[in-house]
């Protein structure tokens, strides 16, 4: 079924530890458990970034990192340095050498590569935004997304989170998954918009509509502007572009 704005999401495909550093004293080096913190709030500072904070002051950075604002100021230069952020006047972003990395995680490398050329059929027959998602912990990642000139504006961005019971790819993702996250969901059924179920029960039951005895790698689905898209229409092209995908990606056992 197709979920109008901003629940539009529809199935795709059935699915620290660390050693010590010892550094000998007087070479003017930090001890290990210095150069970890360090590590630690540097990491802090770079996940401050997301969909909805994409271009940061450095006050509002350290904020979010809970960072004093000396810190995160020496902190910033160095991941500017290193390329990691990139600052534009008073404001910082994060830097190509991220994006670059990004590139070779497998939910691009494998998922989004293989699913493009299918979202764009999709595109092309349903004129909506098309979105890929896959379980990133206990939400939802936005790894890919197709739009055109008639299609609307997107309403969200690649690297968007989205809670699992609020949205259909959750949804999803909580049919096909462990009873564990189903148990983690339900501890914050927060409410995200008049819609969103917040009771466990109730979530019980949206989830069993949804879940054949598959296996589920990703979320396939478009996101419609007004009223919802006709099941007729868009469901059969969706699970054409799944069943491609699944292929692709040496998937079996997809629903008839």
């Amino acid at each position: 079924m197709a979920n109008a704005a901003p629940n539009g999401r529809l199935p795709l495909l059935p699915a620290d530890a660390a050693a010590p550093v010892r550094v000998k004293k007087g070479n003017g080096a930090a001890p290990a458990h210095q150069a970890a913190s360090v590590t630690s709030r540097a990491l802090a500072l770079l996940g401050t970034f997301d969909a909805e904070h994409s271009v940061q002051t450095l006050s509002a950075m350290g904020r979010r990192a809970g960072l004093p604002v000396a810190t995160a100021h020496r902190l910033a230069g160095d991941l500017v340095a290193w390329g990691g952020l990139e600052k534009v006047h008073s404001e910082y972003r994060v830097g190509q050498r991220i994006w670059r990395l990004g590139l070779l995680a497998p939910a691009r490398q494998n998922i989004a590569e293989v699913a493009a050329p299918f979202m764009q059929d999709v595109l092309f027959v349903t004129h909506n935004v098309v979105n890929l998602f896959i379980l990133d912990g206990e939400e939802v990642l936005l790894v890919e997304r197709m739009s055109g000139t008639s299609a609307g504006h997107p309403f969200r961005r690649v690297g968007a989170r989205l809670p699992l019971h609020a949205s259909a790819a959750g949804k999803i993702m909580l049919a096909y998954g462990a009873k564990e996250l189903f148990t983690a969901a339900a501890q914050h059924l927060d409410p995200q918009t008049a819609r969103t179920i917040t009771h466990a029960a109730a979530l019980t039951t949206e989830i069993e509509r949804v879940r054949p005895n598959n296996r589920l790698v990703a979320a396939l689905g478009i996101v419609t502007r007004g009223r919802p898209a006709p099941a007729g229409t868009v469901v059969p092209v969706l699970n054409i572009a799944a069943r491609g995908i699944a292929r692709r990606l040496g998937v079996e056992h997809l629903p008839q």
